[in-house]
């Protein structure tokens, strides 16, 4: 972006709509003799000095405006002339009504004055702000350019040894076969365990730096049947829910309206969901993920489970990135992960303009969903983040972050 699209557009308004300096004098100085004749009609021919001396302050204010205090001079100006034309013309109008003519002239300057000091410092003001912004804006142009670079290669260089240390330790595995004891297998799982760890963090690395441009995301809205994303995510993790005996329902709505968004994306929220509230409920705990119409033209989809449950404080922390809950043990055991999946939860359902929330009590389970609009009937984008669904639209459901 270039130096002047950065700068407040009023500022070029306020300086191309000001006359250069010799053009104010120019216009004062013909104000000034206009007032004198004004004066000198109204008290020689007219014998009146009262109707005319309003017209005085339309240069005592320009000059005010342009001059600040200096405006005193031309009110000091025009009420000499009031004084000297009543004395000449002999008009009959009290001295002292043309003595407070006069004050109040200068108190008029002065005021204008005083409030054109006050409002050129506060421009100036905002000029050096809006400098201070611009550079500001411009060093976090640059260090979202660091960030992406950095994530981008950050994730490239620890993919590959992961992926190739995955290889070798299956071919490790494979070359021993029976031979392996035990504890060794053991150490083997646990080894396993630990890069299955690390290539979750990279996906949801990569993920989160994908976000980092949703330019380029909104690109790829389409309809999207949520009823149908559902039903594959939960069969997708029947397995993960089965290994620890939960029951893992999904109870759909039927007809339900398609959305507008990045089916890969919202794909992402929902098996987030899912595999947190697996991971958060205890053995032989269950699982439903729901999917409903709210409100006009909104779908909210929820996944509760009777797992831990959450405290109110900690559900304040949850779409943080890089957060991690400390009481988040399930049966005696640390659940893994680096807390990236609710703030990438988050950011996308803020980008589809949508919002999440979370329901949840300590010791009875856990209610995470997210209403999101659906298709809209023109010929617009799908995904509208400004259009964002607001409180009057969707009863507010416990926390939204």
């Amino acid at each position: 972006m270039t130096e002047d699209k950065n700068k407040l557009p009023h500022s070029g308004i306020i300086k191309d709509s000001v006359p250069s300096a010799a053009n104010r004098f120019v216009i004062i100085c013909v104000l000034m003799v206009a007032f004198i004749a004004v004066s000198a009609y109204f008290h020689l021919d007219r014998r009146e000095s009262i109707g005319y001396s309003h017209f005085a302050y339309i240069p005592i204010i320009f000059a005010g405006f342009w001059w600040g205090r200096k405006a005193v001079f031309v009110g000091l100006i025009l009420g000499l002339d009031v004084l000297v034309i009543s004395f000449i013309s002999n008009s009959g109008s009290p001295l002292w009504a043309d003595l407070i003519r006069v004050l109040f002239f200068l108190i008029v300057a002065f005021v204008i004055g005083e409030l054109s000091i006050e409002l050129k410092k506060t421009h100036r003001a905002l000029r050096e702000r809006s400098e201070r912004l611009r550079k500001a804006n411009s060093s976090l142009r640059e260090f979202a350019k660091l960030r992406k670079a950095f994530l981008h290669i950050a994730i490239h260089d620890m993919k590959s040894p992961v992926s190739a240390t995955t290889m070798l330790l299956h071919s490790l595995q494979t070359l021993l076969g029976d031979s392996l004891t035990a504890k060794q297998e053991h150490l083997i799982d646990r080894m396993h365990a630990r890069l299955d760890e690390a290539s979750s963090f990279l996906r949801d690395f990569q993920l989160f730096a994908q976000l980092e441009d949703p330019s380029q995301i909104k690109k790829q809205a389409m309809e999207i049947d949520l009823n149908e994303l559902i039903s594959d995510v939960v069969r997708a993790n029947q397995d993960l829910a089965h290994h620890k005996k939960q029951k893992l329902t999904s109870d759909l709505e039927d007809n339900l309206p398609p959305v507008g968004g990045v089916e890969r994306l919202i794909r992402e929220v929902i098996t987030n969901l899912v595999t947190n509230a697996i991971k958060y409920t205890p053995d032989n705990g269950s699982i439903v993920v729901r999917s409903r119409t709210m409100g006009k033209r909104v779908v909210s989809l929820e996944v509760e489970d009777n797992g831990i449950g959450i405290s109110e404080e900690n559900q304040k922390k949850l779409f943080r990135e890089f957060v991690r809950i400390k009481d988040n043990d399930v049966a005696g055991q640390k659940v893994s992960g680096i807390g990236l999946g609710l703030s990438i939860v988050k950011r996308i359902i803020d980008m589809h303009g949508g919002r999440v929330y979370v329901i949840s009590e300590p010791g009875k389970g856990s209610i995470f969903g997210f209403d999101i609009r659906t298709c809209p009937t023109d010929d617009g984008p799908l995904i509208r983040p400004a259009l964002r669904i607001q409180k009057d639209e969707v009863k507010v459901k416990g926390y939204v972050p």
